[in-house]
Formats: structure tokens, C-alpha cells, sequence
């Protein structure tokens, strides 16, 4: 291929692209590497001490007064975002000052392309594992079933409606690995830019239809994605409008010797089997967590009949932080309350907990959170039939004393209907 010269245009913004995409990925990519845990804290404490300066001067963003817990759109987020964008500006300025007399970025410009190219690959395979092994969106559970629909913020929404069908959730998943397929080998690279645009474009569009706090990332992969499928525009022109073969001006390998080609493609497989790897070994394990295991108390959703505080009835027209509607039990150690109880966590109109139990004392604990140590409250459990479940506080007896029917009746949502002919309207 022979190289033409660029204008000054297209240096300067190769210039801020290249920087802009190394100060975006190389971060979160160095998190792959083995004992480096230590190094990325500095690197992040690093990028975190200068967003946090640019935002006290220029954006003004207010910080973020909870953990980010899974949030990708916490505030030190898109603080980070517009300091990349000022930084990658200001160094692509002072790069086009020093290397003015270059007349092309090509050999530099295959390396960011690989660069960004393999980023939208190994997304692929995280992304779509996890949908594969169906642990990205879960059944609802019974909580969640437990909870009127109204009290659900979009973003939960989308998440039960996507966790509700395990077969549409590994297809979602499946087209996400082939594009990373398609992306990983140079003859079907175009054709996997077009897919994994196509792929992160409807997840973008989820993320910010549904107020899904991922909406950071899924733009930049749709970026990502852009950015290989504007080099190729040339080509997929001349193919789809003048029935002309082009050659990629992107893929190509700029080894010109046997040797060099053999450990880049050694040096490919390593990487690629490695990150591979990891993401099967992490989704198994999460698969083999996910399973539900059978406890002493059964799991379900208790209707509280009787309610008493040291000897003193417990009415509904008590204040909501002390009355207790119903109790679920559900799978993974963890439940909730009908209460505005604050001592636990509050999602959604219920009170969240975690639930440890110890079936040779028939004591029960209830956590905050599955770390904590210390127990809100515990239990002695006793069962009177099937259906009859009695919870009396332990070590107190007299502190609180409840009596617990369990519902018999399952919710239809649950029992994930399908039917090939309908007769009516579903």
C-alpha cells in the first residue's frame, strides 16, 4: 500500500483520536494483568486527583456521595471523560507542533486501530459470556415479583424484562461473540466492525432509553466501533454502490518479515486465550454461585399474620418503619421485607437483607449486607406444618415475636408461559 500524504486536518485528529482512545483504554485494559492491582490504584488515584482538579476549575460536576457499586455513570466518571477530551486536545496541539514536517501517521495509525480494535473484541467476549451463561440478567425474583410495578426505576425494568427470557438472553449474547469472532480475524474484520456497530448501537440506545448507568461506556464502544467503520467507508462505498473490490486500508499486516509475522500472531493467541480465560473461569464460577440450594426455610413469600414487640401487638396502623407486611426468602441467601424499616437496605418500597442461617441451633441472622459481620437481628425458627412458619428473636425471646404463612400461590409471571397458538390477547 502506497502511503499518501495527510493533510493537516487529518494529523491533527489522528493525533487527538490516538490519545484520546489510549488515555480511555489502556486504564481499564492494564486491569487484565495479573498482580498489578497495586500499580492501578496509583494510576487511577492519579487520574482521579487530576479530574478532580480540572472539574474545581471548568466543570463543576457535584462528587459522587455514594459508592459507585456497578454505576459506570458516577460523576468522577464524566469527570474523567471531559479531562481525557481537554488533555487529548491540548496534547494533540502541542504534538503538531513538534512533529509538523510528518507527512503521515499510517504504520502509528494501524497500531491504534489494533488498539481499539481488540478493546470492541475483548468487550465482545465479556459481554457476551456473561449473557451466554445467563448471569448478566437474572429471573426476577421473588421480591422483585413481590414489588408493584410502578415502584421500579427503568433501569430495574429493562433488567427483569432482559433477565425474564434466558433464550432471548443468550442470543443477545451470541450475537455479541460472533461480532467479536468476525472482529478477530482479518479477512471478516469489516464485516465484524459493521455487526459490533450494530450490537453496541442497541445497547447504547437501551442504556439511555432505560437510564441504564452504563451509558459512558456503551457510547464509547459505538465510538469505537465508528471509528474502524470510517476508515472502511471508502471501501464498503466502492462494494455496496459500484460493485468494486477494494482492499482494506486498515487490516493490513505491517510485518514485512516471516519471523515477525510468527510472534505477532503468537503474541495475538496468547492474549486472546488468556482474556478468554478469565472470562469463562469468572462466569463459571458465577454460574456455579447462581445455583439454588435447598435451606431449612423454605423459599417463598410469608404473609406476617401476627405480629408482636415485646408482648405488644403490632397493627397496620402503625407507623411503617415498624410494621412488617410480608417476608420473601429467595435464593442466594438474600430477601426482603414489606417495611420502611431504615435499618436495612431500601430498594424499591421493600427492605433488603441477607440471611444466614444456622440449621443446628434453628437460628436465622439477618445482615444488612452479605460482609457484614454483626446481624441486624436473629431469629429462632420453627416450623408448625408446611405452610405455618414462627421467627422469635434471639437471645430475646420477648424483644420480637412473628407468625408466618407462606403463599401457596405462585405468580403467572413466574411460570414463564409460552404458547405457539394463542386465542387471545396475552
Amino acid at each position: 500500500m502506497t502511503a499518501q500524504p495527510w493533510s493537516q486536518l487529518r494529523k491533527f485528529c489522528f493525533r487527538f483520536y490516538a490519545i484520546f482512545f489510549a488515555l480511555w483504554i489502556i486504564p481499564i485494559s492494564l486491569e487484565i494483568l495479573p498482580g498489578i492491582n497495586m500499580l492501578m490504584g496509583y494510576i487511577y488515584q492519579a487520574i482521579d486527583a487530576l479530574s478532580g482538579l480540572f472539574n474545581k476549575w471548568l466543570w463543576h460536576i457535584e462528587p459522587a456521595k455514594l459508592p459507585p457499586n456497578g454505576n459506570g455513570d458516577f460523576p468522577e466518571m464524566w469527570m474523567s471523560a471531559f479531562t481525557f477530551l481537554l488533555l487529548s486536545f491540548i496534547a494533540a496541539l502541542i504534538w503538531s507542533v513538534i512533529d509538523r514536517k510528518r507527512s503521515d501517521y499510517q504504520r502509528l495509525e494501524y497500531w491504534v486501530v489494533q488498539m481499539v480494535r481488540y478493546f470492541i473484541i475483548f468487550n465482545g467476549f465479556s459481554y457476551g459470556l456473561v449473557k451466554v451463561f445467563g448471569l448478566q440478567f437474572t429471573f426476577p425474583s421473588l421480591s422483585q415479583l413481590a414489588t408493584p410495578l410502578g415502584d421500579f426505576l427503568p433501569m430495574r425494568l429493562s433488567w427483569m424484562f432482559l433477565g425474564y427470557s434466558y433464550p432471548y438472553q443468550f442470543f443477545s449474547g451470541a450475537i455479541e461473540l460472533f461480532a467479536a469472532l468476525l472482529l478477530l480475524f482479518r479477512p471478516t474484520a469489516t464485516l465484524g466492525a459493521l455487526v459490533s456497530g450494530g450490537v453496541f448501537i442497541n445497547v447504547m440506545m437501551l442504556n439511555l432509553g432505560y437510564d441504564i448507568p452504563v451509558k459512558a461506556n456503551s457510547i464509547m464502544l459505538v465510538v469505537f466501533c465508528l471509528y474502524l467503520l470510517a476508515h472502511e467507508l471508502p471501501r464498503l462505498i466502492a462494494f455496496f454502490f459500484k460493485q468494486e473490490a477494494w482492499p482494506s486500508q486498515i487490516f493490513i499486516f505491517p510485518f514485512e518479515t516471516k519471523k515477525g509475522r510468527r510472534i505477532a500472531r503468537i503474541a495475538k493467541w496468547t492474549l486472546v486465550l488468556y482474556v478468554l480465560g478469565i472470562n469463562l473461569m469468572m462466569d463459571m464460577n458465577g454460574a456455579n454461585k447462581s445455583q439454588a440450594k435447598d435451606t431449612p426455610i423454605k423459599q417463598g413469600i410469608y404473609e406476617v399474620l401476627e405480629h408482636q414487640i415485646n408482648g405488644q401487638a403490632i397493627t397496620p396502623d402503625q407507623p411503617d418503619s415498624v410494621y412488617w407486611q410480608n417476608i420473601v426468602f429467595d435464593v442466594s441467601s438474600g430477601g426482603s421485607i414489606k417495611t420502611a424499616d431504615t435499618r436495612f437496605r431500601q430498594r424499591y418500597g421493600r427492605s433488603y437483607f441477607h440471611y444466614k442461617l444456622d440449621s443446628a441451633s434453628n437460628t436465622i441472622a439477618l445482615r444488612k449486607a452479605g460482609t457484614d459481620r454483626l446481624p441486624l437481628i436473629q431469629f429462632r425458627y420453627q416450623y408448625k406444618d408446611s405452610v405455618y412458619l414462627v421467627l422469635t428473636s434471639y437471645p430475646d425471646s420477648a424483644a420480637r415475636k412473628l407468625l408466618l404463612k407462606r403463599r401457596l400461590k405462585g405468580f403467572p409471571l413466574a411460570e414463564k408461559q409460552f404458547h405457539w397458538i394463542s386465542e387471545q390477547n396475552r
